[in-house]
């Protein structure tokens, strides 16, 4: 058997590899949707390596950047084309400017293309040429919320609404809300959120959705096609590593990852 060739003696395609870093506690399954856009591409996770205690505060966040540039050279030195991180806070935590330059940090340390979950979803907005968002920020609570706010204004967007699944009636608490988010939430009913968001902000050039509420990728393009409006969210991440490849995702998949925008930090 000749292990290393296709049909007709011919070499087997050459599969894309990334590297992806999930948070602890997480039997994280979001790659899923890497490999259904991109059926080139191979993954390897590694989870961060932090204390059985860890309860996600703000300062745990900002204190995991050493694991999280740990993480990335070792799938680097395993191969990984392209590292990317997934959870939103642990580059929003930091802000705008000083997440960016954390994301540099890493990559120039790692040896290959590095991206971080949280800085690309603003820029996706941007680079589709939008500035004006609303905020759904679904199980967030008012911290959380308003720290995003804060973090989108300094990436250039423009804030003009802002809804979460308590200011909707979807959960009574933020306690409740947030207990409920680490099981993630059904696709509709994050969808139905998200158009709640949008009719409620009607000027909003597109909505931008923090966190990882649910896997929505295979909703976005008829949730668009709802609203009229782009939804920009964790997927960017997606954008983000396939622009690194120099890959196209398969089509159907929102007006971010279809366009495929290059866009700049």
């Amino acid at each position: 058997m000749n292990g290393g060739s296709g049909a007709a003696g011919q070499p087997r395609e050459q599969r894309r590899r990334v590297g992806v870093i999930v948070v602890p506690r997480y039997f994280d399954t979001t790659s899923r949707e890497l490999l259904d856009i991109a059926p080139n591409v191979d993954v390897l996770h590694t989870q961060m390596r932090l204390d059985g205690d860890f309860e996600f505060t703000m300062p745990e966040i900002i204190a995991a950047a050493d694991e999280i540039r740990a993480c990335a050279r070792s799938l680097a030195e395993a191969g990984a084309e392209v590292v990317v991180q997934l959870g939103t806070p642990f580059s929003t935590a930091h802000g705008w400017d000083a997440g960016r330059a954390l994301q540099d940090s890493i990559e120039a340390d790692a040896g290959v293309p590095f991206e971080m979950m949280g800085l690309s979803v603003p820029s996706g907005v941007l680079a589709l040429g939008h500035r004006r968002v609303a905020l759904a920020t679904t199980y967030y609570g008012p911290e959380w919320a308003d720290r995003y706010r804060n973090f989108a204004q300094e990436a250039g967007l423009e804030v003009v609404g802002a809804q979460s699944f308590v200011d909707q009636g979807r959960f009574e608490t933020h306690e409740a809300s947030w207990a409920a988010s680490f099981e993630t939430f059904e696709p509709s009913f994050v969808c139905s959120s998200i158009e709640e968001t949008a009719r409620r902000s009607p000027s909003a050039e597109a909505i931008l959705v923090p966190g990882l509420p649910g896997r929505l990728l295979g909703e976005v393009a008829e949730l668009e096609a709802a609203i009229d409006r782009p939804v920009v969210s964790y997927f960017a991440i997606w954008w983000r590593c396939l622009l690194r490849l120099g890959e196209r995702p398969l089509d159907g998949s929102g007006q971010l990852l279809t366009s495929m925008p290059a866009g700049t930090y």
